[in-house]
Parts: C-alpha cells; structure tokens; sequence
C-alpha cells in the first residue's frame, strides 16, 4: 500500500505517525491500546500535541498517516464525532504563523512579464518560464 501514496505524502503521513507514536511513550499507552487506537486516544493526541502549535492541514495530516497505518496494519480506525470535534477546537487555537494571508492571484500579466524579463535563449531560463505556463494554464483549466 505504501507504494501507491506518493513518496512526499508518505513522508508527511511518518510525520505524523512519529508524534502519534511518541506522545504514547511520553503517556505510556500500551502498543495494545495503540492499534486500533480508540477515538479518544486520537481525540487526546490531536488536543495535546496539535492545539495551539499547527494548524488544521497539519493535524489532518498527522491523522490521514496514523490512519493510513491502521490500514496496513489490517486495523479498524475508530474514528468519530469527537474526533472531529477535537481536530476542528484545535484549529481554531492554531497559531497566527499556522495560516497565510490569501494572496493574489497570477495573472497572464505577469506570465508576460517574466517572459521579458527572462533570457529565452538560456536553457534554464526557457525550463523555468515553461514550468511556469505549464502550471498557470492548468490551475486556469
């Protein structure tokens, strides 16, 4: 299974499974009570380790890995109403540093105006202003 996740998808789901991992040693949860882990066990980690220190992407993240190890592991994943309770009151402490301001969008205006400020005649020049297009056209579609 952990060959059809994307290599950087699986490295935030180890992310995650680390500190779900290591805050049951700070705790001391038996590996028994670790898989299935209960929804309140979840509920704990995500309020203890995720509330005020990341933000809502993160927690969601460190729980898809935790759960994609359930999933290996042929383990029922208990998830539940206060599971999403805890996960939404501690995003809603997550720190200012956690969220980033909207930001503008792209414009062809400016695809043009890295075109002329770009030496199409340099390789790298004409792989970045590609890969540039590239994603402006398929975000625009």
């Amino acid at each position: 299974m952990a060959c059809c996740v994307l290599p950087n998808t699986l490295k935030n789901y180890a992310a995650g499974l680390a500190c779900f991992t290591k805050f049951c040693d700070d705790f001391k949860i038996p590996e028994s009570e670790q898989m299935p882990a209960s929804e309140l066990l979840l509920s704990t980690f995500i309020t203890s380790d995720g509330a005020g220190s990341v933000g809502k992407g993160t927690i969601k993240t460190w729980l898809l890995g935790v759960e994609f190890w359930h999933h290996i592991n042929n383990a029922p994943w208990l998830s539940g109403p206060v599971l999403q309770q805890a996960v939404e009151g501690a995003a809603r402490i997550a720190p200012l540093s956690s969220h980033l301001d909207k930001q503008d969008p792209v414009t062809i205006e400016h695809l043009h105006c890295l075109c002329k400020h770009l030496d199409l005649t340099n390789s790298f020049d004409i792989a970045v202003f590609s890969i540039a297009c590239i994603v402006f056209w398929c975000c625009c579609r």
